[in-house]
């Protein structure tokens, strides 16, 4: 069984899905998620191998907590107009993990 996730690996699942989407395996290669797979195992290692259900699994979770924090950020950013983007998002953040 694999160990817990990580912030580490969600920003290489992210990475390896970015790359997987920018640059699709050619036909017959498995499909996007087995080249997620590979390229997360590139990316964390041997030791942090996961199943192509794990990883997609994960980044619908990593995706959802994505669009929540885009949900502060915007309410932030129409209700503090004035506050530069680096202070919106310190604000959004700060309401995001409050919620938690």
């Amino acid at each position: 069984m694999a160990n817990a996730w990580t912030e580490v690996d969600d920003i290489a699942l992210c990475e390896a899905w970015e790359e997987a989407v920018t640059n699709p395996p050619p036909r017959g290669q498995g499909g996007l998620w087995v080249r997620v797979q590979q390229i997360f195992a590139q990316l964390r290692g041997s030791d942090y191998n996961r199943s192509v259900d794990a990883l997609s699994s994960r980044f619908r979770v990593v995706r959802l907590e994505c669009e929540r924090f885009d949900r502060y950020f915007k309410k932030v950013e129409t209700e503090m107009p004035d506050l530069v983007e680096d202070d919106q998002k310190a604000v959004a953040l700060i309401n995001y993990r409050h919620d938690e």
